[in-house]
């Protein structure tokens, strides 16, 4: 089987999702490592990263329950590939603020979480804003967590489209 055929029916593989899951908890553990081991505090944007991350490890945790149907598939390629456009939406508000795009970006001292959902009054040492917008620190060799995420929502941006054309394309 060639890759893109592999591709296309990643949504049914189950080690597709797993591979998911595994990069939002390295994601998320990477953050938290920066937060409370090297003291680099999220700001507001940042948090919203995070829910998006969070977001997306419990629909590949769900997508690994519902792969073997067809409807379930989709729901769940649809669902992370909607996602991950929420996670590149955020890493672009991310550049914006790094490199002073457009606006510059900038953003509270506080999240704005629905009053059904305070997460940060939940689980404030993960969803808590802790920090002001400024360029997100260095991991390795000049490249930030800002230029990870964008690499990262592209990748699950394309891989997802993907996803949902093969399951499509299975029906």
């Amino acid at each position: 089987m060639n890759p893109i055929s592999r591709l296309l029916q990643s949504a049914q593989c189950r080690n597709f999702w797993l591979a998911v899951a595994a990069l939002m908890v390295v994601l998320e553990a990477g953050a938290l490592l920066f937060q409370h081991v090297w003291q680099y505090y999220p700001c507001e944007v940042c948090i919203y990263v995070r829910v998006w991350v969070m977001a997306l490890f419990f629909v590949s945790l769900l997508a690994l329950l519902l792969k073997s149907h067809w409807w379930g598939r989709l729901v769940s390629a649809v669902g992370g590939l909607a996602l991950s456009i929420g996670l590149g939406n955020e890493s672009w508000n991310l550049i914006k603020i790094e490199y002073g795009v457009g606006d510059g970006g900038s953003c509270a001292f506080m999240a704005n979480f629905p009053a059904w959902a305070p997460l940060d009054k939940w689980l404030p040492s993960v969803f808590e804003v802790q920090g002001l917008c400024q360029a997100t620190p260095e991991i390795a060799l000049g490249v930030t967590m800002t230029h990870v995420l964008v690499v990262v929502s592209a990748g699950l941006i394309a891989l997802f489209s993907l996803a949902v054309i093969g399951v499509l394309l299975r029906k």
